[in-house]
């Protein structure tokens, strides 16, 4: 059941995220949790004492190495994160005109997470949690099995009306409606609740799908940022019908609006993870170079694929792993989608085989021939018998509906290069 649970609650608690000239005062917080365990009684033999002693909370690092505005106020909430128990630690801050959200979670310090959040937000969740009592953990013999047993974290706050630290219970997370505690027995517990303006902005909640006249009205920048919205509140589905007509309008704009997706790509905050338009436009800017024109081609699109040198450049710096050297850059630079489809396109229909150097040199041609040739077709998704895998099943390739400007192209580019036709051609 705890797997079960884990799940739940990691698809609800999304990491989200500042930096910031005095100390702040953090009067009475016990970093160590210790006096606080002891003052409840709790056993030495419960698990959250051998979970506290692995690592070393950077609360009191946060403190003292605060350099922002003076301080109204904050809260602190210590926890095992559900996936293996990881130490997450979340500390949302007030000074008098501004309100962020740290987070970071054991094993990935490199990735802090340090978000601005709406004053606003931050003062209802505040009052809320001043507000509460300690819970008391359910006896075990009534979890679910497999359940964290005891408590199971802690709340710290601190502000014009002193300070209080106070220990949490599983069900101040996720409260289990019968012993299954399966999908649909589940309700979210009052952190989960308090802090569910954060995890879902008011922008997500909201959102409702434009209608075609709407979209077919804004501008590039405008498509591209309804496109974004889509898929942060639809996902990345591909029965999204939604997303293929945003997506229908983008492709007509082609390189207009390409300003704007640089700006979104040089816009990137590593310390910012809930805001990943900076992905999305990477995503958009390859989607224009597989099926509208090769960004490679003309000084707009040139300067698109720099800033996504330029961002992965960032991110190898900063230690990230995922970033676009050895994804996105290499296709951007040489042979992409379009160019794999159109390889097997021309061995389905014609039998012509080309090799890697072959076709990054054909690519090469084609850009410069036309290099809108990623539009000239619409694409079909087949299984080809000519070639079948270890495994006994048959090639899955995309080819080109209408190949036969490919191999006309084709023929133009052996024809340049001097080489001999060798192969046959079973679709004149």
């Amino acid at each position: 059941m705890m797997k079960i649970l884990r799940i739940v609650i990691a698809a609800m608690l999304v990491s989200l995220p500042i930096s910031a000239q005095q100390t702040p005062p953090s009067p009475g917080l016990d970093f160590s949790y210790k006096s606080l365990l002891e003052r409840n009684n709790v056993a030495k033999s419960e698990l959250i004492w051998s979970w506290l002693d692995r690592y070393k909370s950077p609360a009191e690092k946060w403190f003292s190495d605060w350099q922002g505005k003076p301080l109204v106020s904050s809260i602190l909430i210590e926890y095992p994160a559900f996936h293996a128990g990881e130490h997450t630690t979340m500390w949302l801050i007030r000074t008098e005109d501004e309100a962020f959200y740290w987070e970071m979670v054991e094993g990935n310090e490199s990735d802090q997470n340090e978000e601005p959040i709406a004053p606003q937000v931050y003062d209802a969740i505040y009052k809320q949690m001043s507000s509460w009592q300690q819970m008391t953990p359910k006896p075990a013999d009534e979890l679910p099995k497999d359940e964290w047993p005891g408590y199971f974290g802690f709340l710290s706050y601190h502000g014009s009306h002193g300070s209080k630290q106070m220990l949490l219970t599983l069900e101040d997370f996720v409260t289990c409606l019968d012993k299954t505690c399966l999908p649909g027995k589940l309700k979210s517990g009052r952190v989960m609740v308090a802090l569910d303006p954060i995890l879902i902005p008011e922008s997500r909640k909201t959102y409702t799908h434009k209608s075609e006249a709407e979209i077919a009205r804004m501008t590039p920048a405008q498509r591209i940022d309804e496109q974004i919205s889509e898929h942060e509140n639809h996902g990345l589905e591909l029965s999204d019908k939604q997303s293929a007509l945003i997506t229908r309008y983008r492709r007509r704009d082609g390189l207009r609006g390409v300003e704007y997706v640089i700006q979104l790509i040089d816009a990137y905050q590593p310390k910012r993870t809930n805001d990943i338009r900076f992905h999305h436009a990477v995503m958009m800017a390859t989607e224009i170079d597989e099926h509208v024109i090769r960004l490679r081609s003309s000084p707009d699109g040139r300067q698109a694929i720099d800033a996504i040198e330029r961002l992965s450049v960032r991110m190898r710096s900063l230690g990230k792993k995922e970033n676009y050297t050895e994804t996105d850059l290499p296709s951007l630079k040489g042979v992409n989608m379009a160019d794999d489809s159109v390889r097997d396109t021309l061995w389905v229909n014609y039998r012509i085989k080309m090799s890697d150097a072959e076709l990054l040199e054909f690519s090469n041609y084609l850009v410069q021939l036309d290099p809108t040739y990623p539009s000239w077709s619409e694409r079909d998704f087949i299984k080809d018998n000519s070639r079948i895998n270890e495994a006994g099943s048959p090639a899955q390739v995309y080819v080109m509906k209408e190949p036969r400007r490919y191999y006309q192209a084709y023929l133009g580019y052996k024809k340049r290069t001097g080489a001999i036709m060798t192969h046959p051609a079973s679709k004149p």
